[in-house]
């Protein structure tokens, strides 16, 4: 055996210690599929379903399906998107097996939904039938346009699959936007979202409506919203993710950051971290 391929004998056992060691150190950990190999994976994966420590893989293509699918039933949760996994075989064969460990199939979709026409393998009804099977469906405006009837019918499906229909906003607030949440769509916006007056009534009445449906409306509070209206989306039903700094003790603003930080998204609400609207 040469001496380089002992150094990378080394160095791969090397990673996998520290990909394990990371593992136990966190209660939430994603990795991306570039960071490690599939050897290191699969032993993390295995060791965080013994501990019962949620370990989500972040699928770029770098993988073949079978060995993401390998992932899933060892036991992550599989994150991916329509342009990694752009067919719909896929994406059921890779909910098949997070389903028999226990977790659910997550996409980001980023490019233009397809149409009722469409002709491609991933047609409307195949995407719908997908989500009504639990498939977790993340989307935003950034890059594309979207039709708000559209995604409420998306989101209906989702509903039927109790899956997590998850709308990242960005721009000014829509009252068409309330037709997804009826159907019980998380829907993320920044407080920059929130124009005026009427932005900040239309954002209370969102947060209200999607705590009627079973989800909330989340507001990520980057540059800071008047105390009033923060305490309006709060007894709403919103949650408050605060990205500013901690305010003194003695502000007033301070209550509702404390009431806001006890007031924590399930996993499956966002895309891998609260920190961003994708």
């Amino acid at each position: 055996m040469s001496e380089k391929t002992i150094e990378e004998g080394v160095a791969g056992v090397l990673r996998t210690y520290e990909l394990l060691d990371r593992v136990r150190t966190r209660q939430d950990l994603v990795i991306r599929d570039d960071q490690f190999d599939l050897t290191a994976l699969l032993d993390a994966a295995r060791y965080a379903a013994r501990r019962r420590i949620r370990l989500s893989l972040l699928d770029t293509g770098r993988f073949g399906l079978d060995e993401v699918e390998s992932l899933a039933r060892a036991g992550a949760r599989v994150m991916t998107s329509d342009e990694a996994r752009p067919r719909p075989d896929e994406w059921e064969l890779l909910q098949e097996a997070c389903r028999g460990a226990g977790t659910h199939l997550s996409v980001f979709w980023g490019g233009p939904l397809p149409g009722a026409e469409a002709e491609s393998d991933f047609s409307l009804q195949a995407l719908d039938d997908l989500l009504a099977s639990g498939v977790d469906f993340h989307i935003s405006n950034r890059a594309h346009a979207r039709d708000a009837a559209s995604l409420a019918g998306r989101a209906a499906a989702a509903r039927k699959g109790r899956a997590y229909f998850v709308i990242y906003h960005v721009g000014p607030l829509a009252a068409e936007l309330g037709s997804p949440v009826e159907r019980r769509a998380w829907l993320h916006i920044a407080d920059g979202s929130i124009e005026d007056e009427a932005g900040a009534a239309l954002a209370v009445e969102l947060a209200r409506t999607a705590a009627k449906a079973g989800s909330r409306a989340v507001v990520h509070v980057e540059r800071g919203l008047p105390l009033e209206l923060l305490e309006g989306l709060w007894a709403a039903g919103a949650a408050l993710l605060f990205t500013t700094p901690p305010s003194d003790d003695g502000s007033l603003l301070r209550p509702v950051e404390r009431k806001a930080a006890r007031r924590k998204l399930p996993h499956r609400a966002y895309r891998m971290s609260t920190a961003f609207l994708p």
